[in-house]
């Protein structure tokens, strides 16, 4: 008997304004990005040059770099020209978003993996537990009224138990709320996040269609 087992997924969440375009397989080394037809991601938008990035896997890490663009290319908000992605990064060039996310999977013993026929499994969890981790969220009604979810891990998914799920990542400056799943945006503190990561501080108010959560920066 063939032996399963699990392996990460990663792939790209590619939208233009409020609207989701389609998920992009991250399954090669090299993954380049513009507005030319030779591009393995062709976005056919003006904001974008003809050769404009390209994405390099490395290992388990995956590097975006930009390649001299005309209006350049940012990862969350911020104009780069080499960076290390991590779960939940938004990538921006010209009038689209791409959403950097890790999937985890199982390899059947099929040979090379194929996403695209792979069952999606859980969100992955890159790194180790911090048991030191004091946030966490309280579930202040509708789906697991009443329960507590420590957030000890650098990368935790929550949902309203309908479909709609959001990921909370802990960076080096805190805690970021970001959509994954869902026709409707998280919200914060009443005003929705839309595609970007939203910083959480403390008792914040996160509400996913009907589920509120409040975010404990520390264990009240």
């Amino acid at each position: 008997m063939q032996q399963r087992e699990a392996i990460v997924f990663a792939h790209l969440v590619l939208s233009s304004g409020p609207r989701v375009v389609r998920r992009v397989v991250i399954d090669r080394p090299r993954l380049t990005i513009g507005r030319r037809p030779s591009n393995d991601l062709q976005l056919d938008d003006l904001t974008v040059s003809g050769e404009h990035a390209v994405l390099h896997t490395q290992g388990a890490e995956r590097v975006i770099s930009d390649l001299n663009s005309r209006n350049g290319t940012l990862v969350n908000g911020v104009p780069v020209m080499q960076r290390v992605l991590a779960f939940g990064d938004e990538i921006g060039i010209g009038i689209y978003r791409l959403q950097y996310l890790l999937e985890r999977g199982v390899d059947e013993g099929r040979g090379a993996s194929d996403p695209s026929r792979e069952p999606a499994g859980e969100l992955a969890d890159p790194g180790p537990a911090d048991e030191d981790a004091g946030a966490r969220l309280r579930v202040l009604s509708g789906h697991g009224l009443g329960s507590t979810v420590a957030l000890r891990r650098p990368i935790v998914s929550v949902t309203n138990g309908a479909g709609q799920v959001a990921v909370i990542a802990r960076r080096s400056g805190g805690h970021h709320i970001t959509h994954l799943e869902g026709s409707a945006y998280p919200l914060v503190n009443g005003e929705s996040i839309g595609l970007a990561a939203q910083a959480l501080h403390d008792l914040d108010l996160i509400e996913l269609a009907g589920t509120i959560l409040q975010f404990h920066a520390q264990p009240p």
